[in-house]
């Protein structure tokens, strides 16, 4: 192409309108195609700031919901252990109480049954999930109780609390589910519940046939019994805490995610269309270039 002085203006003023003219169609194709209104931040000066306050709000949430949702398997093992050893602790209550109510019962049977009832006590509170311990307090790798621990020794009535066979340390678990939201969803094998309970399953195996053992054993029972209910009611509420913020959690992080896509994500409805005025506006343009280029002074004079 080449300019003649008297054209040269209003040819130079086109040209940087095609550009950009084309530059804006460009934008618009890679906004369709990538579904972003700016492939970096620099595109949105504007909202910026805003777009990373709420990312930051957004991750937080996803990593209180996602702490959460694994502390769940573990609040749930829990209370489902606890279940159990309820059971245990009933069903020898159950026994001691036929071995006392003047029915002859082989004090055989009630050790045999008081041995039993142990292992499977202390087995639910070796429980692990993921490898970890969760009557443990933070020792999670150490299993909580063990019965050959030489301080947990051999009762006879009166007994005393013992909790010698514990191997955790005092620290309840807990989980961050909001800024200022801390659950304590950890329990202890030290509990009083659990230790009145193994004492009695002790008293039972050292004083076979002793009514004075089997006596205090069922005192320690239904205490225990009722000891659990308490803590397995507290288990309930813990994880109730945790799944309803969770809920919480995910609802406003899908609200964060709505508001983040509307900086960040282009409309496509939209952008289809100024694509297409932008495409009409070019054509238009490069049609009154070609006709602009086509002018003459020797035409008109001649």
């Amino acid at each position: 192409m080449v300019s003649r002085i008297a054209t040269f203006p209003a040819t130079d003023a086109l040209v940087r309108a095609n550009i950009r003219t084309q530059s804006a169609v460009s934008d618009i194709q890679l906004q369709i195609a990538s579904g972003l209104k700016s492939p970096d931040y620099k595109g949105i000066a504007r909202d910026t700031q805003r777009l990373l306050n709420l990312e930051t709000s957004r991750n937080k949430l996803e990593t209180f919901s996602t702490n959460g949702k694994l502390i769940t398997g573990n609040v749930e093992l829990a209370f489902s252990a606890i279940e159990r050893m309820n059971d245990l602790a009933n069903n020898m209550l159950s026994g001691l109480t036929a071995a006392l109510s003047g029915d002859f019962v082989d004090p055989a049977v009630t050790t045999s049954q008081g041995q039993i009832g142990l292992q499977e006590f202390a087995g639910l509170l070796n429980i692990q999930s993921a490898g970890r311990f969760i009557f443990a307090g933070s020792r999670i790798d150490v299993p909580p109780v063990d019965l050959t621990d030489p301080t947990w020794v051999a009762q006879t009535p009166p007994s005393v609390a013992n909790t010698g066979y514990y191997q955790g340390d005092s620290t309840i678990q807990s989980v961050q589910m909001g800024d200022a939201l801390f659950v304590n969803y950890g329990v202890l094998a030290s509990d009083p519940a659990f230790e009145e309970a193994l004492r009695a399953f002790n008293l039972i195996i050292n004083n076979p046939g002793s009514a004075a053992a089997y006596t205090e054993a069922s005192g320690l029972l239904q205490s225990a019994i009722e000891g659990m209910a308490n803590v397995r009611g507290q288990v309930g509420t813990n994880a109730r805490t945790i799944e309803n913020a969770i809920l919480r959690n995910d609802e406003d992080s899908a609200t964060l995610t709505e508001m983040i896509s509307s900086i960040k994500e282009v409309d496509l409805a939209a952008a289809s269309v100024d694509l297409q005025e932008a495409q009409t506006q070019l054509e238009a343009s490069y049609a009154t270039s070609v006709r602009l280029l086509q002018l003459s002074l020797f035409d008109f004079l001649r």
